[in-house]
């Protein structure tokens, strides 16, 4: 009977946490953007190609507009490490209208059972974004 036990509640355990979304979602309506600002030796026509290579690394690019400024990324279903269908995060950067600062925010959601997609955010996308792209193009702080 325990072993009948620990299967039962194994098997429930399983059941609460289909759909359950990793530590780094935070749920909201509207994601943040973060601002970069690009250092003085990088212009827009240096800093645009670097940045969308850098999307690109991790992301297939689902919009994109050097014109404007913007890209956004597909949807990404791999972002935790494993294939999963209810869980995605995609990205959207949009340079400033005078191309020196690089705006991006990420976007999330997970599917939770019986109620549809949640929105939110991915905080370890976001700091990961701002890591990279200040890395590679953003002014240092003092």
């Amino acid at each position: 009977m325990k072993g009948e036990g620990k299967v039962l509640m194994l098997m429930l355990l399983a059941v609460v946490c289909i759909g359950c979304a990793p530590p780094s979602f935070v749920r909201t309506m509207e994601p943040t953007w973060v601002s970069v600002e690009l250092r003085q030796d990088v212009d827009y026509e240096k800093a645009w190609p670097i940045v969308i290579d850098l999307l690109t690394k991790r992301f297939d690019i689902a919009i994109l507009s050097k014109d404007d400024g913007y890209a956004r990324t597909a949807w990404l279903y791999t972002w935790t490490g494993d294939l999963t269908n209810d869980y995605r995060v995609r990205t959207t950067v949009k340079f400033s209208p005078d191309h020196k600062v690089v705006n991006f925010k990420s976007e999330a959601e997970y599917r939770k059972q019986w109620a549809g997609w949640v929105q939110g955010t991915d905080t370890r996308l976001l700091a990961t974004l701002k890591s990279d792209i200040m890395g590679v193009v953003g002014r240092t702080t003092r």
